[in-house]
């Protein structure tokens, strides 16, 4: 049942359907599946709309070009990003991030170095990162890291093969199902360390006409999901999956 408490701030010129940029290549919780938006975080944006009586609907596009068009107002909100100094004042934010993950940094199998590194031991190093990609405030205000800038997650760790970076950073839970997909680099890779946890967030349009009633729509949501334990329902389920299990995220 839609809450009151939503229905009195929605009016009843809000729209019953959105449409919300979703990451085409990050699974699992977001990616391009024959055509179709599948993943944790489809599920719980899905779930969060669905509660308050709204059909959510996704259009699948890289990450860099989804929150650019949320930021000039063509998509409603995007996911899934981060919430850091560098992007906070050109979108809206929900209430709360969806839930938490962190990066693990990988070096090549055969790399001789320290492990239980942590962002400051990156400093001088090449590390391989995604464009677009937030990596959390931490690592993305340190400039004395050298980043080596690809299209993919895969061409990340290609990258520490052919020795033109030393370091890459992906989650455990998406590393795992690329090594499933790409069988050839499994195997070639160690976890030496990690980055700190961060929230998972959509990121709504500061310019989007309707982005303000979806963002109200979106905490609502969220905080229905939450309290009936049907949001970490879903995260459970993605992550007993053999293709995204994955420990639960942290209490």
């Amino acid at each position: 049942m839609m809450s009151s408490l939503w229905a009195g701030h929605a009016g009843a010129q809000t729209p019953r359907r959105v449409t919300l940029g979703a990451e085409n290549d990050w699974a699992p919780y977001s990616s391009d599946v024959q055509g179709q938006p599948q993943g944790l975080t489809v599920d719980l944006v899905r779930a969060a709309y669905a509660a308050v009586g709204i059909e959510a609907r996704f259009e699948l596009l890289p990450y860099a070009r989804c929150m650019a068009q949320t930021r000039v107002g063509l998509l409603v909100g995007c996911f899934n990003t981060t919430r850091n100094a560098l992007i906070e004042a050109d979108h809206l934010w929900p209430a709360q991030a969806m839930f938490e993950e962190r990066f693990a940094i990988y070096a090549r199998a055969d790399d001789a170095g320290p492990t239980g590194l942590g962002v400051r031991e990156l400093e001088g190093q090449r590390v391989a990162v995604t464009r677009g990609y937030e990596y959390g405030a931490e690592f993305d205000a340190n400039p004395r890291i050298q980043r080596v800038t690809t299209n993919h997650d895969e061409s990340n760790f290609r990258l520490l093969l052919l020795q033109r970076a030393r370091y890459t950073l992906c989650p455990e839970i998406n590393a795992r199902l690329l090594f499933q997909r790409q069988p050839e680099l499994a195997g070639q890779f160690k976890r030496v360390g990690h980055l700190p946890y961060f929230g998972l967030y959509t990121a709504f349009s500061r310019s989007h006409p309707d982005a303000p009633a979806m963002l109200a729509a979106f905490n609502e949501g969220m905080r229905l999901i939450q309290a009936s334990g049907q949001a970490r329902q879903i995260q459970e389920q993605w992550r007993r999956r053999p293709d995204g299990g994955a420990r639960p995220p942290r209490p």
